[in-house]
């Protein structure tokens, strides 16, 4: 990607009860799962939607135009975490997750209609199906790791009212994650779409 280019991807921010119930979830892992694990901080927690790679700042408005269209007239909707996993899987482990319980169908959905808004300004359409998750961490070498032993209830479900544009600004600190637009859900006419003060 280009010096310019603006490494962004599309996400649904959690509430503030599935965030809590998030975090519980990664301080028993802690306790469970062999060090090597790089746990993703509270403040970076959400479900990612679409990763965009570099976006160039000129294509920034033609990606948040195309995909308000693709979101006009989507309602909000339910979604609830609930049940851990690993990709690939769990006995070669590179990625822990949360899945979800409820709304995993919307979210897919809503997923495919930010792929296309996405492909409208150049960007790769995905070539898997979209695995709904939330990721908990990442881990630094494939390893086994244990779930089933991780207590994990159901979560309260929460609606998903927006679709928020991230940028992330990496550094030797981790990943910083900035909202440059949010894309409410809606079945009215109105049309608006809140773009994030710029930081």
């Amino acid at each position: 990607m280009s010096g310019d280019a603006l490494r962004s991807f599309l996400a649904a921010d959690l509430s503030p009860q599935a965030l809590a119930q998030a975090v519980q979830v990664i301080e028993r892992l802690r306790r469970e799962v062999p060090q090597g694990v790089r746990w993703v901080p509270e403040e970076n927690l959400h479900l990612t939607l679409k990763f965009l790679g570099g976006v160039e700042p000129d294509r920034i408005s033609r990606l948040v135009t195309a995909a308000s269209a693709k979101l006009e007239g989507l309602a909000p909707f339910e979604v609830a975490l609930g049940g851990l996993g690993a990709f690939p899987n769990a006995r070669r482990a590179r990625v822990i997750w949360l899945g979800v319980c409820a709304g995993g169908a919307q979210l897919a959905r809503l997923a495919r209609k930010l792929d296309a808004a996405a492909a409208r300004i150049g960007v790769e359409r995905e070539r898997r199906p979209y695995r709904t998750h939330l990721t908990l961490g990442r881990l630094r070498q494939p390893a086994p790791v244990a779930l089933s032993g991780v207590p994990c209830p159901d979560g309260l479900p929460f609606s998903v009212e927006e679709v928020v544009l991230y940028e992330s600004r990496l550094s030797s600190a981790g990943a910083q994650y900035i909202p440059l637009a949010r894309l409410p859900l809606r079945t009215a006419d109105a049309r608006e779409t809140n773009l994030a003060p710029e930081m």
